[in-house]
């Protein structure tokens, strides 16, 4: 008996007014409903665990259906599609991401994958969707593709799943279309002998898609009326690790260095739940600066203005005897790299000075002590060319 992999999959449908065309009989839209729920149906019969969400896009993206393996929801939700307006489809896969990120926060995340359906006609965008499918590579998003209607000489579609290494469809009927959801269906037979590493393992990763904390004045009211139900209006504002509106590291009140997890909207210091933090077996979660709520366990990022300190206080070594040959180098080499030349564990750092990450076409230089990598236009402006997080002066030879 194969074994399969539990998915969790973004259908994100083109609704837009190409899609009411009738070549695949009755409509385009319509065929690709039908094909749609062959997918869960076969799927489902196959592999229970795997999940399904609907995004629908038109002028704008709209969430139909949060994950869910409950076929009825999801086809009712499919019969309620309709026709409208034009075809933002880079909006539609960045919005897709962001719910898959959402996802991936949760503590034993399924698989991610992405299935775009359209004829692949580009009328409204702000947001370049080869952008979104290098992001989504980036996150180890697969975008699977059906394409439906002529093929261009663009051909985005295959573009998006060769850049993700999705699969790519070319349905030229509605027959093709049907056996496209059912090779799909069946696409999540574990493969013997390949790798188990995943991106989860990879602390910059985790930093990437760690949620940040909710501050007391982020909470909306429905929010802060929940709280009230739920511990009453005496210690709503209290931390859940110390029991004290005041914080034992700095004496500042809950509203300074108070936090809220924005999933379950526990209460925390943000020195209470870094200490907490510290006390991890998994290594990977204290190199990254994230933590798992201890009430939900969604995946929670440690504020980098406490991340910092901690790692600066850890660099921190008893004063070396005079003449040591462990005393610091007063300067060290710097490199200048290509994007191609990072390393994958390195993928995901961003730079210390803008904060962004690293983009391909971009010179980076990395700090050849701490290995700490940089923007080749945001070295330049470092004070005194030292490095933000060793602190050594770096010379680019």
């Amino acid at each position: 008996m194969s074994e399969r992999v539990p998915e969790n999959i973004v259908i994100c449908i083109d609704t837009s007014r190409s899609m009411y065309r009738t070549d695949y009989p009755p409509t385009r839209l319509n065929a690709s409903i039908k094909a749609v729920k062959k997918l869960i149906s076969e799927r489902f019969n196959e592999d229970t665990m795997s999940s399904f969400a609907v995004v629908r896009f038109s002028d704008k993206p709209k969430k139909i259906l949060d994950f869910t393996s409950t076929e009825e929801s999801l086809f009712n939700c499919l019969d309620s599609l309709e026709f409208c307006g034009k075809s933002a489809m880079g909006e539609a896969l960045g919005f897709s991401i962001k719910i898959i990120i959402s996802e991936l926060r949760k503590i034993a995340a399924k698989i991610p994958r992405i299935l775009l359906i359209s004829d692949g006609k580009l009328t409204k965008t702000s947001v370049d969707p080869l952008k979104m499918a290098r992001l989504a590579h980036g996150l180890n998003i697969k975008i699977d593709c059906f394409r439906l209607g002529e093929v261009s000489s663009l051909n985005l579609l295959k573009r998006l799943s060769d850049i993700t290494g999705g699969k790519y469809y070319y349905n030229n009927d509605s027959e093709s279309l049907l056996q496209a959801a059912l090779n799909l269906a069946n696409s999540n037979i574990k493969t013997y002998g390949e790798s188990s590493k995943s991106l989860v393992d990879n602390p910059a990763f985790l930093r990437k898609i760690a949620a940040d904390l909710l501050r007391v004045q982020d909470l909306t009211k429905d929010q802060e009326q929940r709280l009230l139900q739920i511990r009453g209006l005496a210690d709503y504002k209290k931390c859940s690790i110390c029991f004290s509106d005041t914080n034992p590291y700095t004496k500042s009140s809950f509203f300074v260095s108070g936090r809220y997890c924005p999933n379950c909207q526990t209460p925390y210091h943000i020195h209470c739940l870094a200490s907490w933090a510290d006390s991890q077996k998994d290594s990977k979660m204290r190199k990254s600066a994230t933590v798992r709520c201890p009430h939900c366990y969604y995946l929670l990022k440690i504020p980098i203005e406490v991340s910092q300190v901690r790692k600066l206080t850890s660099l921190v070594k008893p004063r070396i005897r005079e003449g040591s040959s462990n005393k610091k180098p007063e300067i060290a080499a710097a490199e200048l790299m290509d994007f191609g030349e990072i390393k994958d564990d390195a993928l995901f750092n961003s730079c210390p000075v803008c904060n962004l990450i690293f983009e391909p076409e971009q010179k980076i230089v990395r700090c050849e002590n701490c290995k700490t990598l940089y923007h080749k236009n945001c070295f330049e402006i470092l004070n005194n060319s030292q490095c933000k997080n060793c602190g050594i002066k770096l010379h680019l030879y």
